[in-house]
């Protein structure tokens, strides 16, 4: 940008006949930040595109572990840790307590990193897409500029996406938006999460476009060739997904357009997307080093997997126990996804011996570990259980070298199911939901036997879920209906896959434990920048707390 020199401004001063005539020298300055040099030429473009998809990845799910999904893990017992590491002992302790926003609290560093880097993925696809706006530039064809967007605005729909599920409020960063965009709440981020999921479908289905699929392998990284067809599709299923996960409350949930659900779920993918994972190139699952570490980074909690207990009992017992003094108990279940066995060590034996880094049989998501590595978890409260989710252990084994999930057709399913039941397709949405619970699970089939929304699962006394009933200050349980083995099947299928896997569900359902965080607050270091007061958020009968849950919890 052209500026004024210090020896301009003295000769004007000092010489009035040269002041009269002479023009003000413009000097360049290198230093000085320049778009349009920066990105000058096609490919600098491109390459500033190309590493938004990843950048949301490592925001989420990928890396590092300092980030929200730890937490909202510990916050739906999705996980349970009694560590203070990356603030999972205070976030999943019970009863909740706030997110604590104040100047170099605990916690802040995950709450300040997912925020930074989803501003910073958003600002980097308006940067790109501003320069592809620019008069005279091009990226060669009408067809490479109509891709670059379409790109460029499935990111920016993702950054803003995750921004309106995770916080409070934010900013909506546009293109030819304010510099400095005011805070607003998060629908209003969310409304523009959707809009520009709307344009990467439009454009991106452009039939112009055509000539400029497949997307460049490490655009998705993906373990097949993105097609312009495919591409398409996986807008729309992470369109139903951001749909569906901003919802705080059940009416939000219920409010949600469940036709427009619908229709990009079946207009979604038609296989999962698998992503190729080598952390050397930047593509990893960091938490996943930890999980499997042990017990006391990974635990099952039984209030969400003691709904398997095909015995009912037992389950019971473990919730009309003391909360700080439990008694873990043995999972006993006709759900394939656990293991077999009436004794701990028949269990141990089903799970390829139960010690800690087997690969569990195919089919088995869970371990029943060993007693010896138990390990200081075995702590006596109500987080301790005898079991792990190992699903993903031949991963974690391989040096997270690998395909990895990043959409589900099990999730998309559990989507497509929950629309069926809210618009009154109880028929349709047993078939959807029988497509796991059957192969999967072994659970006995909802086809042509669940016909109401208030009908109880098949499976008698053995009934899997078996859903606790709070009564005052005791419990029993139940079989569920057709609604709760439908977000059984997506806690099954999904859990540390996605981002907040159990958490946006559950937040939508009412399910969280009272007193959970709906969601985190702004980062005190953006109110600092802002001149703002910051404020925490959640805690039990705290502004942003959750009120008692579906289940009593």
């Amino acid at each position: 940008m052209p500026f004024r020199t210090a020896r301009t401004l003295l000769a004007l001063g000092g010489v009035g006949i040269l002041g009269a005539c002479a023009p003000d020298l413009a000097v360049t300055n290198p230093n000085q930040a320049d778009i349009t040099r920066a990105l000058a030429r096609p490919a600098d473009v491109e390459n500033l595109l190309a590493g938004g998809f990843n950048q949301v990845v490592n925001a989420t799910t990928g890396a590092p572990t300092e980030n929200l999904n730890t937490s909202l893990q510990v916050m739906s017992f999705e996980n349970y840790s009694g560590l203070a590491n990356f603030n999972m002992g205070p976030r999943g302790a019970l009863p909740r307590t706030p997110v604590l926003n104040f100047e170099n609290n605990p916690g802040s560093a995950a709450t300040v990193g997912a925020w930074n880097s989803l501003q910073r993925t958003a600002r980097s696809s308006v940067i790109a897409l501003e320069r592809l706006d620019a008069e005279g530039f091009t990226l060669g064809s009408d067809a490479r500029n109509l891709r670059a967007r379409a790109y460029g605005q499935f990111v920016l729909g993702l950054a803003h996406g995750y921004l309106a599920a995770s916080y409070d409020s934010g900013t909506v960063v546009r293109p030819g938006g304010d510099p400095v965009p005011p805070l607003v709440a998060y629908d209003s981020v969310a409304r523009f999460a959707l809009l520009m999921l709307d344009s990467a479908v439009i454009n991106g289905a452009s039939a112009t476009a055509a000539s400029e699929f497949p997307l460049p392998p490490t655009w998705l990284n993906a373990t097949v060739p993105i097609t312009q067809q495919q591409f398409v599709r996986i807008v729309r299923s992470l369109r139903a997904r951001i749909r569906t996960m901003v919802a705080r409350t059940p009416a939000e949930r219920a409010a949600i357009p469940w036709a427009q659900v619908i229709a990009d779920v079946n207009n979604g993918i038609t296989e999962d997307l698998l992503l190729n994972m080598n952390p050397a190139q930047g593509w990893t699952q960091s938490w996943v080093i930890q999980h499997y570490v042990g017990p006391n980074w990974h635990v099952m909690t039984p209030f969400i997997i003691g709904m398997a207990d095909s015995t009912g009992a037992q389950y019971t017992t473990w919730l009309n126990q003391p909360l700080l003094n439990r008694t873990p108990f043995l999972i006993r279940t006709v759900d394939r996804r656990f293991p077999r066995g009436d004794t701990r060590a028949e269990q141990n034996a089903n799970s390829a011996g139960g010690n800690v880094g087997t690969v569990q049989p195919t089919g088995q998501y869970f371990r029943n570990r060993i007693q010896g590595d138990d390990g200081a978890a075995a702590d006596g409260t109500w987080g301790f259980s005898f079991y792990d989710h190992a699903r993903f252990q031949a991963f974690q084994n391989a040096a997270r070298i690998g395909s990895f999930p990043h959409i589900t057709l099990a999730e998309m399913n559990g989507l497509l199911a929950e629309g069926l039941i809210r618009t009154g397709d109880i028929a349709q949405a047993a078939q959807v939901i029988d497509r796991t619970r059957v192969s999967r699970g072994g659970l006995p089939a909802l086809t042509g036997v669940v016909t109401s929304a208030t009908q109880e699962v098949p499976g008698g006394s053995a009934c899997v879920p078996r859903v606790p009933v709070r009564t005052g200050t005791t419990f029993t349980t139940r079989c569920g209906n057709i609604l709760e083995a439908m977000k059984w099947e997506k806690r099954m299928e999904t859990a540390f896959i996605n981002y907040g896997a159990w958490y946006f569900d559950m937040r939508g359902w009412g399910d969280l434990a009272e007193g959970t965080p709906i969601h985190f607050p702004i980062p005190w270091q953006e109110f600092q920048t802002r001149v703002g007061r910051p404020s925490n958020v959640g805690g039990v009968g705290q502004p942003g707390g959750a009120p008692v849950g579906t289940y009593g919890f």
